[in-house]
């Protein structure tokens, strides 16, 4: 029987399982429907929801949900996207909108305000009384920025003059000074002598001296020295005096060499003026002394050093090959006194052997403002290292080398030995330096400082004076405006013909004194014109006229020999150029009254000593107030009356007026500068601006070399 046929299999009917619809968003504007909606979308909301199974239980098992389209949820997702967008862009709108509320409601607020202030502003309203300020009480120090030594200076009257007996002077130097003019000695050397003399007075140290120029202070240091050492038999080089320029080391050599007539002193110079081997053998001797055990000792140690090969050149061991056998060399000094030069010194010291320093006994620093400042080679340290350190063993003599020996092995009987010598420093200047730096380099011991001013009135402190200078008494000051300047050379020649020497024809020649001029004369000078030459030889005036540089004073000279034939004779120029020789030639023949006329360059400007000098013509404008003093320091000196006579241009009136003549760096007493100024045509007379012209063609052609005159 076949098998039944089976039915085909079907699987059964699944449950109809619920399926939920997505709400669809809810946009904004569907938000503000149903806020206007509001009540019946809270109806809505209060009625109960109908149980979802039941509806779900409900529904036709047959109704299938439709499939979205794909386009239909991109724009869908669109709308979203763009619903978003726009809630941003709603709200920051929103939010800028709250802002600018708030913002005009602060302005608003502050109107308010500043109305209210401006309001208040307008009231009638007085300030309230102050009461009267307390001035605030004067500073006054309890301290002082300078050590004692210089804020309390010992000051002494310029007016101040003592016999030279009463001051312990040797009557032998006494006679000579009288012999010389000098019965009594002046202000700065009546407090010097007595400091620097054995006795009561004696100061046992450093001395510095504030003095202007022309007060008598190289006497002042130098008299005391030479009645110290005038009995000494062998030459001991015991004072050395430093001074800036040549044209001092002659000053002070020649008043030194007047003190030591009729002694054995002696003074030597080291300025340059010869060739430096000369100078060695003048200030250092050298001869042999008998030591075979020193010999002994140095000829081994000369030869260590040739077997070694660092054999030394020169000094010692060179004078040592000429000596005999068993003999040593001894090195002696030459002098008593040296008068230097900065520059010079150091050299000495550092390269002439035997120059030894340890028997110095007096060190005198003349215008030291000058010398520190400029500092030629670092002259100042290399003197105080030699001064005040030991000597070296090669150069001992037999007392330092026991005083050594002693005081290696310390010894008690190098308490019995004699110490170093005493050492005094004389420190001068017409302004006393108050640069602690610089005078720290001095090492100066229980320094003393002296003062010499016109009028002591109150004691001031000398640290509210800076920079002071204080100008002589009997000096007469005079300033006198050239204009441009295009004729100062016939406002020189007009104050020398009427104010230095009155009564002198300018255009009569010297070959022709007894015959009158040939040409005409000005009513001042037609009385005089017979015997001029034998007029102005007798003038008891002398004028020092200072320039800017060498150059302008050789024109000068050339111009005022030809504008002014009667001065030619008369009239020499001064230069660094000149040696010592002729330097000193020519200042001898301007002080004996020869030369009536010196034209110097600034290099002569300070520390010359030119006995009557009656008139110094500032033919430059000096460059500072400093150079001012010490030019015009040259005249009316130890008392004597004297002119300065100061040329300026238009360009330069301002600063002379208000530095120089004005200024408060200048004391001049009761004093003030006279202003002096004459017509063109005053100073041009007689016919010497033609000459002025034909002068200014020859210059011309004896500078570019052409001799070819009209």
């Amino acid at each position: 029987m076949p098998a039944p046929l089976f039915k085909r299999w079907a699987p059964p009917t699944p449950a109809l399982k619920q399926q939920f619809s997505p709400q669809p968003p809810v946009h904004e504007k569907t938000a503000e429907v149903s806020g206007r909606t509001a009540p019946v979308a809270e109806a809505v909301a209060s009625s109960p929801a109908p149980d979802v199974e039941t509806a779900a239980a409900e529904a036709p098992k047959s109704i299938k949900k439709p499939k979205k389209r794909k386009r239909d949820v991109e724009a869908q997702e669109e709308d979203e996207e763009v619903s978003k967008k726009h809630k941003n862009i709603l709200s920051k709108f929103e939010k800028a909108a709250r802002l600018a509320e708030a913002r005009s409601q602060r302005g608003e607020e502050e109107e308010v305000t500043t109305g209210a202030v401006e309001q208040e502003e307008l009231h009638d309203l007085q300030p309230m009384p102050q009461p009267a300020p307390v001035p605030d009480p004067e500073f006054e120090p309890t301290f002082s920025t300078l050590p004692t030594w210089l804020a309390q200076p010992t000051t002494i009257e310029a007016s101040k003059t003592v016999p030279f007996a009463e001051l312990g002077v040797d009557p032998f130097y006494a006679k000579k000074l009288d012999k010389q003019g000098f019965k009594d000695a002046l202000a700065v050397q009546t407090a010097l002598l007595p400091m620097l003399h054995p006795g009561f007075g004696q100061h046992l140290g450093d001395i510095c001296v504030s003095a202007k120029t022309g007060s008598g202070k190289t006497l002042a240091y130098l008299l005391p020295i030479i009645e110290a050492l005038k009995d000494r038999a062998v030459p001991v080089l015991s004072a050395i005096v430093v001074v800036p320029s040549r044209q001092l080391v002659n000053q002070a050599l020649q008043v030194a060499e007047e003190l030591c007539a009729g002694t054995k002193v002696k003074v030597g110079t080291a300025l340059g003026n010869v060739a430096f081997a000369t100078e060695q053998k003048q200030l250092v001797k050298l001869r042999a002394q008998y030591d075979p055990r020193r010999a002994k000792e140095l000829n081994e140690k000369a030869s260590r050093q040739f077997q070694t090969g660092f054999m030394e050149r020169g000094g010692l061991f060179d004078d040592l090959r000429g000596m005999p056998l068993d003999h040593v060399p001894q090195y002696d000094s030459g002098v008593d006194i040296l008068i230097c030069t900065p520059g010079r010194l150091v050299e000495h010291i550092e390269n002439t052997t035997g120059f030894l320093l340890n028997a110095v006994r007096w060190l005198v620093i003349d215008e030291a403002d000058q010398l520190l400042n400029q500092n030629f080679q670092g002259w100042a340290n290399v003197l105080m290292d030699a001064l005040h350190s030991e000597t070296p063993v090669d150069f001992m003599n037999a007392q330092e080398r026991i005083r050594k020996r002693e005081s290696d092995a310390n010894s008690i009987w190098s308490v019995a030995l004699s110490a170093r010598r005493q050492l005094t420093k004389v420190v001068l200047s017409a302004t006393m330096e108050k640069d602690l730096t610089k005078l720290g380099t001095l090492k100066l011991k229980r320094p003393k400082l002296v003062v010499v001013q016109d009028e002591i009135t109150e004691a001031q402190p000398l640290e509210s004076e800076d920079n002071v200078f204080e100008l002589p008494s009997t000096l007469d000051e005079f300033a006198v405006h050239v204009g441009d300047g295009s004729n100062k050379p016939l406002h020189l020649l007009y104050v020398l013909l009427n104010y230095a020497f009155p009564g002198i024809q300018a255009d009569v020649k010297p070959d022709s004194a007894d015959s009158s001029s040939s040409g005409s004369s000005s009513d001042d000078d037609s009385d005089s014109g017979e015997n001029t030459q034998t007029s102005l030889s007798q003038q008891k005036g002398r004028v020092l006229i200072f320039t800017k540089s060498t150059e302008s004073a050789s024109r000068l000279s050339h111009l005022l020999s030809v504008l002014a034939p009667a001065f030619k004779n008369y009239v020499k120029t001064m230069t660094r150029a000149l040696t010592a020789d002729a330097s000193r030639k020519l200042l001898k023949s301007f002080s004996s009254g020869a030369v009536k006329i010196l034209i110097a360059s600034d290099a002569a400007s300070r520390g010359l000593d030119i006995l009557d000098l009656t008139h110094v013509v500032n033919y430059d404008l000096p460059t500072s107030i400093t150079s001012y003093v010490h030019r015009v320091g040259r005249t009316a000196r130890a008392g004597k009356s004297g002119q300065a006579w100061t040329l300026f241009t238009k360009t330069e009136a301002a600063w002379f007026l208000k530095q120089v003549a004005k200024g408060d760096s200048i004391k001049r007493g009761n004093k003030k500068v006279k202003r002096m100024e004459w017509k063109e045509s005053t100073v041009t007379a007689d016919g010497r601006k033609k000459a002025y012209r034909a002068a200014l063609k020859e210059l011309e052609s004896a500078v570019t070399g052409n001799t070819e005159t009209e």
